[in-house]
């Protein structure tokens, strides 16, 4: 911990010169407070009320809800990953907060799991074309701390729920769930199922290419859906793409209309999608440049914006550079998650360090210091508090509108 708490004080420090401005200056975003938890965190969401997160462990079956105001644990839920997930479950709660979603993977019918010899197994397809074997999430009553309803579904041993791709749409009242190849839509708290929509096939004039999803985003606004799917690394030349660059689709399907809207591509490979916070604006991120689509009009691309220098590439050559204002021709970083900030066209991630970007300007506009460890960000969008977690600590940042104001006058 002292490793830790040495690059802690550093990232202090820092924040008082954010942007250049003195130690006299208030910034634009400020520590308040740190969680530690007792194990490595992979997943988290903030409860309405700003006060509560839910948290998921690495390798660990078990979601617990914190207390981030007395640091202290609430709660905990029982949760059973599925085999290929050693990334933590995906959590989030229900808009009106009274409700607990929390990813499981449990087979109701055969008990314990076997792992496939081939996709093509008899058994495998049986698996994928039962609806009702699998519990693939759970809905909990926060209050009373037990489990209403499931969310049940097909599934493998290899095939779940995907990983963080679980949202409740614009309407509040339903949950969709990315299960690899398409979307399931269930009712809220009931679990019931409502709808779903295939995506193993999203190109109208390429049915042969199959597609398979990592990444799900939501648009707040309307029940719409964006989808990262895996890289294309043969079929890339098929959609004027060069083959084995990491190249990547976005597929935007309306649920209400069970349709795909748009088929978008990266050429390069994307860690995900997000939506702006008036759902105006879509925005992949992953490896630079980030690109910005025009979510009200028929996705027709806004621009790029490059990601910050490659941190590691400038200590590595003992090199200091202006990360907002970098020098051309400087390698760039990855981009690994971005969230949107209230009322704003801002989003606020991780590229090696933190940023927040502007949509509008196309670049980074403010940069912060990162921990070594910086896993997953989760926004509470009312209160503009993020939590930003390093390996075990949770370190929850305020945003100053009013130094907001003052930098972008």
């Amino acid at each position: 911990m002292a490793i830790k708490a040495f690059f802690v004080g550093i990232a202090v420090l820092a924040l008082l010169f954010l942007n250049g401005c003195s130690a006299r200056a208030t910034p634009v975003m400020e520590e308040t407070g740190v969680l530690e938890l007792p194990y490595t965190v992979q997943s988290l969401a903030w409860h309405p009320d700003g006060r509560l997160l839910a948290v998921g462990y690495f390798m660990r079956d078990v979601v617990e809800v914190w207390d981030a105001h007395t640091n202290k644990p609430v709660f905990a839920v029982p949760s059973k990953r599925w085999a290929g997930n050693r990334s933590g479950q995906d959590v989030l709660f229900s808009p009106d907060g009274k409700h607990l979603i929390v990813q499981d993977y449990q087979d109701i019918k055969h008990g314990e799991l076997k792992v496939p010899e081939s996709i093509d197994e008899a058994a495998e397809i049986a698996a994928r074309n039962d609806k009702d074997r699998y519990v693939l999430a759970r809905v909990w009553d926060v209050v009373k701390r037990r489990e209403v309803a499931q969310i049940k579904g097909p599934g493998t041993r290899r095939i779940g729920v995907t990983p963080r791709a679980m949202c409740v749409l614009a309407n509040g009242s339903t949950l969709a769930v990315l299960r690899a190849t398409g979307v399931a839509v269930y009712g809220l708290p009931s679990g019931a199922l409502e709808s779903e929509l295939d995506l193993a096939h999203p190109f109208n004039d390429r049915p042969e290419v199959g597609r398979s999803y990592e990444t799900m985003s939501c648009n707040p606004i309307r029940d719409e859906v964006s989808l990262g799917a895996l890289q294309f690394f043969r079929d890339a030349e098929k959609f004027g793409l060069t083959n084995w660059t990491g190249a990547t689709a976005i597929v935007v399907a309306d649920l209400e209309r069970k349709a795909v809207r748009k088929v978008l591509f990266s050429p390069t490979p994307l860690n995900g999608v997000a939506y702006s916070a008036d759902g105006s604006k879509l925005v992949s991120f992953g490896m630079s440049p980030i690109r910005v689509w025009d979510a009200n009009k028929d996705f027709a691309a806004l621009g790029e914006i490059e990601n910050p220098p490659e941190w590691l590439w400038l200590n590595q050559r003992g090199m200091k550079v202006d990360m907002l204002r970098p020098p051309p021709n400087i390698p760039r970083g990855n981009a690994g998650k971005l969230v949107p900030v209230a009322g704003t066209d801002l989003m606020f991630g991780l590229s090696g360090d933190l940023y927040l970007w502007s949509l509008t300007e196309r670049r980074a506009i403010v940069h912060l210091p990162a921990f070594p460890d910086v896993m997953r960000i989760a926004a509470h969008q009312a209160s503009d508090t993020f939590a930003v977690v390093d390996d075990r600590l949770i370190h929850i940042y305020k945003l100053n509108r009013s130094a907001l104001s003052a930098l972008r006058k």
